[in-house]
């Protein structure tokens, strides 16, 4: 197995095709594709970062790819606060072409990487350590990455970062659903029809395909999420580009609810390979009396259980309470952090890290 380097997302798209077979790694799916890694590299990072771009090839043909980010002596997934989930792109086309199972594929692939990072001179300093976040410490790729990392010389310790509600639902019907929902809920929803009723015409809609009306609406999330409670986007420009993205290859579904012509709750959900992921939402603090958000919420669980007929509805990341009440199972995110012990640097972030590991661990048992 060969590793490749790449400092421009252009070099490694041509070297593993315009158009590569992907295949999701764990639950990923769309977070786990060259077009969501092009658009975070483009339009989700903040200047100076520089995106690195890992590419496994086996008997010429690319197998895996890992972006990654370089700054200040480390190296970091190419994640930021927009992705739920980080693992690598899988090339499945190649894997099937190779000459050994392809349940080995990825930990092999994985291994020549680390390998490559700890001893390959391209590069000028080889990262004192390296970090990678959020990943599923269930999956495939964060046990072989695990082993890869220490199989190569690095120490290794992984850490919490954030709690996600999902709801299983193959064959699960709204209907049936919405009955099993907490009764407050349920009764937040009816009266938020009625509110509405009482207050002027209102309608939601649900936008799928590129067009001017998707733009139209995108600006009216826009101007919803301006409006909300939530802080400004550090990257506006990602979110619109992201809906364009996922309209041109079907997978947007992008719910707006307006009263008397003027939008109030706005909704972003994606849809891939069976899951509907929850990406963004807002509605305009004017209008909470109508319980806008529970109301679009729910249109969009019917839409994505009897349309869409998907498998799983993902929350993605955080523990805000209101999510229990749409979601059914709570996992977890970690990350992974490797030291490189024979470099300077890689001592002194080592001892950081532990240091305050135990120093936390004190605090807490000092304060139970």
């Amino acid at each position: 197995m060969i590793v490749h380097r790449f400092d421009h997302f252009t070099e490694f798209r041509a070297a593993i095709g315009e158009k590569p077979a992907e295949q999701a790694s764990d639950h990923g799916a769309l977070f786990q594709t060259t077009d969501w890694f092009e658009l975070l590299a483009q339009h989700g990072l903040p200047a100076g970062m520089h995106p690195q771009w890992l590419l496994v090839t086996h008997n010429g043909s690319p197998v895996l790819g890992l972006p990654l980010i370089q700054e200040h002596g480390r190296l970091t997934s190419l994640s930021n606060f927009y992705t739920p989930l980080y693992a690598p792109v899988i090339l499945h086309n190649a894997l099937n072409a190779t000459d050994w199972p392809v349940d080995s594929v990825p930990a092999r692939a994985l291994g020549a990487i680390t390998h490559f990072l700890r001893y390959s001179d391209f590069f000028a300093a080889r990262p004192a350590s390296i970090q990678l976040q959020p990943l599923d410490a269930t999956g495939a790729f964060y046990s072989a990455m695990r082993t890869a990392l220490t199989t190569a010389g690095y120490a290794v310790d992984h850490y919490f970062c954030f709690g996600n509600w999902v709801l299983p639902c193959r064959d699960l019907r709204f209907a049936d659903y919405f009955v099993q929902r907490p009764s407050a809920l349920q009764n937040t929803v009816h009266r938020a029809r009625k509110k509405l009723d009482r207050a002027g015409a209102w309608k939601i809609d649900i936008h799928i395909q590129s067009g001017e009306p998707l733009d139209t609406a995108i600006t009216a999330f826009e101007t919803i999420y301006q409006r909300s409670w939530k802080p400004a986007e550090a990257f506006p420009d990602f979110v619109r580009r992201l809906c364009v993205l996922a309209a041109q290859k079907g997978k947007l579904r992008l719910g707006l609810l307006s009263l008397d012509g003027i939008a109030i709750a706005s909704q972003i959900w994606l849809v891939d390979q069976g899951k509907a992921f929850i990406f963004k939402l807002a509605y305009d603090p004017d209008a909470a009396r109508y319980s806008p958000g529970s109301l679009l919420t729910a249109t969009l669980m019917e839409h994505v259980l009897d349309f869409d007929a998907v498998d799983e509805i993902d929350y993605l990341s955080g523990d805000d309470a209101y999510k229990q009440d749409w979601m059914t199972h709570r996992r977890e995110r970690h990350g992974l952090i490797a030291f490189d012990l024979a470099t300077p640097r890689g001592i002194c972030t080592a001892a950081r890290h532990y240091g305050g590991k135990k120093f936390r661990a004190w605090r807490a048992g000092k304060t139970t």
